[in-house]
């Protein structure tokens, strides 16, 4: 089978989907080639997790139409709380002082997915082949041939990589990526629990590492629900993993009793913290997007936000290059991608990994200077307009 499309992305997750979706949206062609079902995808027990959409993505897929169908599974996030164990100082973040929107919101995964599905599967511009492996790729001057292994043939300008972290395409392209090991895993899970969490979502700074409370909205019969992320160091988050779903909570509890005693009602799932940067986004007539470009520490619940950037950032520039008659796959365009974009992910992971760094330890010199620090965040309300900013993903 030959299929001619403007675009074509390896990878239908939550960034090659959404940007499938936006560059339709736009009147180009895509065809999407991704290795799992959708049926796979929505299944809870492969993926329970929660993430947090900034407001920049949210206003994003309302642009492209996605929104509608995702809002009513979008918890608020109205204040954001920040503060270390056993210290006195907390910051603040309260949306009001910016505006009528809150922050961004807490979205379980199956339901971008189903939204993402639900709008690309019946879109006439947008083929999706799966489940279909990539074998090989032909690149030339005018054009580039993409050959699955379900025997199909897509004929394109342009092939978007979104493979995720492992992505086999990026290294077939010779793209180094820099990695850094934090030595932590991620506890990932959610809970119920006894108090209201009035959309507040909370980072607790301990010295093995942040935790963190998202609100999610209440379940059908009435709970209250939060997801959580506990970064650990490994030795003792593989302790915890090994340790019944009771006694985590009551762990939790110990740490955190503002949301009151706790339930733990999905599975506990863990993940290495890592991050990883490449040393250039793009190659001929091909571009990375999402984690196969930049993986930063899930701290300040960016993660997927940044790929999302990426989407919204080479939809605009395709977009232009298709209304001027230009070749989507032209060098000029994806270079102008890959300066915003570096200097994006780079000030990002930067971010990201001070925080961590800063927090996740017991010294006795940094102690002082991080109660200063975040103290005056909070008293100071220009710095602090600009973290929210940063927060919400609005530049």
């Amino acid at each position: 089978m030959h299929h001619k499309s403007d675009v074509c992305i390896l990878g239908g997750g939550l960034v090659g989907g959404v940007t499938a979706l936006a560059l339709a949206h736009t009147g180009l062609s895509v065809t999407v080639a991704d290795i799992e079902t959708p049926e796979n995808l929505l299944d809870q027990k492969l993926d329970g997790r929660t993430t947090a959409v900034n407001l920049a993505s949210a206003q994003f897929f309302s642009a492209i139409g996605l929104w509608h169908s995702i809002q009513n599974y979008a918890a608020p996030i109205n204040f954001i709380k920040v503060y270390e164990g056993g210290q006195p100082w907390s910051i603040n973040f309260d949306h009001r002082d910016l505006g009528a929107d809150p922050m961004g919101y807490i979205v379980e995964n199956r339901y971008i997915r189903q939204a993402i599905f639900a709008a690309a599967l019946n879109h006439p511009l947008i083929n999706w082949q799966a489940p279909a492996k990539t074998l090989t790729k032909k690149i030339n001057q005018t054009q580039a041939t993409v050959y699955l292994d379900n025997g199909c043939e897509i004929e394109t300008s342009l092939i978007i990589c979104a493979e995720g972290r492992h992505s086999p395409s990026r290294e077939e392209a010779g793209i180094n990526k820099k990695q850094f090991s934090y030595d932590q895993k991620g506890l990932v899970f959610s809970v119920y629990h006894d108090r209201p969490h009035h959309n507040i979502a909370w980072e607790v700074f301990h010295p093995s590492g942040p935790l963190a409370f998202l609100p999610m909205l209440e379940s059908p019969e009435g709970a209250y629900r939060s997801g959580v992320v506990w970064t650990l160091p490994v030795a003792e988050a593989d302790k915890w993993t090994q340790a019944s779903k009771e006694a985590i909570a009551e762990q939790l509890y110990r740490l955190f009793p503002h949301l009151g005693a706790m339930e733990i009602f999905t599975d506990v799932w863990s993940y290495p913290l890592m991050a990883q940067i490449v040393d250039r986004f793009i190659d001929n007539r091909f571009v990375i997007i999402g984690d196969a470009a930049h993986i930063c520490h899930p701290v300040a619940g960016q993660g997927v936000n940044v790929g999302w950037r990426d989407a919204h950032e080479l939809t605009t520039i395709l977009t232009r290059n298709k209304q001027l008659g230009l070749d989507l796959g032209n060098m000029t365009a994806l270079k102008q991608y890959q300066r915003g974009r570096r200097l994006d992910a780079y000030s990002i992971f930067a971010m990201t990994d001070g925080m961590v760094r800063l927090y996740s330890n017991n010294s006795k010199i940094l102690s002082p200077i991080r109660s200063m620090g975040l103290g005056i965040v909070n008293k100071v309300p220009p710095l602090k307009r600009f973290f929210m900013k940063r927060a919400m993903g609005i530049n």
